[in-house]
């Protein structure tokens, strides 16, 4: 019971960075291609209608759903890791 409190601190801090991880990177892919799409000529809007048509799968056709699924497992599956990392190197401990 003592070693799974050390873990906590741990995996929350780890299932909050890999949610937000995806979120971060799909935003500023979106956020660069709105300040291309300014310019003529450049073609942002096919890099922003393919992501947001791949997003809508994961999301029954919503790009923020999408997302959001995607965050949610990311953090699930960062969760594992560390959980797994933690308690294959639990009895390795120095301390």
């Amino acid at each position: 019971m003592k070693s799974t409190l050390k873990l906590l601190p741990s995996l929350c801090v780890t299932i909050i960075m890999s949610c937000l991880a995806p979120v971060m990177v799909f935003g500023l892919i979106l956020t660069f291609c709105s300040l291309l799409s300014i310019f003529p000529g450049i073609m942002a809007k096919v890099i922003w209608g393919g992501l947001a048509s791949f997003l809508s799968v994961f999301g029954n056709g919503n790009m923020w759903e999408g997302i959001l699924i995607i965050a949610v497992t990311c953090g699930f599956v960062g969760g594992i890791f560390e959980t797994f990392n933690f308690y294959y190197y639990q009895n390795t401990d120095t301390n």
